[in-house]
């Protein structure tokens, strides 16, 4: 699962420019299209530690090391972006309770994961109770299928049924971007050629 990453390790990660290879800030936080379920780009702490905001449209590519943006124009003063207005996944996600469309309270999003496939798309990983998080359990799903995110930003109505509800992270996963290449195995395979005596 080298494409599914916590976001936790994004955030604190280097913004590079790929026009000047300038260092242009830190990934603060990532910032959600809750209706679709996708990152629409990334808050980013400057040098000066004022936050700006990138684009996902900006963005040339998002590795192990550092989030790299086509210029150093990329970064928009928070004030003058449209970007402002949607809800950052650390500090504004985190901690939201999550109905599901018929009424049923899921839980809270406890922790949010981003898959760096094509077009980036967020799990949630989703607990009930403390007792859950004591004993590690969860349940994860695709951010996609999020309807409404209330006006104060604290409840999410997902149209989620069981058979969307993982148990593993893994499994969202696979929902999200399709089944893993298995590794290679390699099989043997016994050819016999007979031949009729006449």
């Amino acid at each position: 699962m080298d494409n599914v990453e916590n976001i936790q390790k994004l955030i604190g990660r280097e913004v590079i420019s790929l026009e000047t290879a300038n260092e242009l800030g830190r990934v603060a936080d990532l910032l959600v299209d809750t209706l679709a379920g996708q990152l629409a780009g990334f808050s980013v702490r400057r040098p000066d530690n004022t936050i700006a905001l990138a684009s996902l449209l900006d963005v040339h590519g998002i590795g192990p090391d550092a989030v790299v943006v086509e210029n150093d124009q990329s970064l928009v003063l928070v004030d003058a972006s449209p970007l402002n207005a949607l809800p950052r996944a650390k500090d504004d996600l985190i901690g939201v309770k999550v109905m599901s469309d018929r009424g049923h309270h899921i839980g809270s999003i406890s922790n949010v994961f981003l898959c760096v496939e094509k077009q980036p798309t967020f799990i949630y990983e989703v607990r009930s109770s403390f007792v859950d998080a004591l004993l590690g359990r969860a349940s994860y799903f695709a951010a996609s299928l999020g309807c409404a995110l209330s006006e104060d930003g604290a409840s999410l109505v997902v149209t989620a049924g069981q058979e969307q509800m993982h148990d593993r992270l893994e499994d969202a996963a696979e929902r999200v971007l399709g089944p893993f290449p298995l590794a290679e195995h390699t099989a043997s395979v016994r050819v016999e050629v007979r031949t009729h005596a006449e």
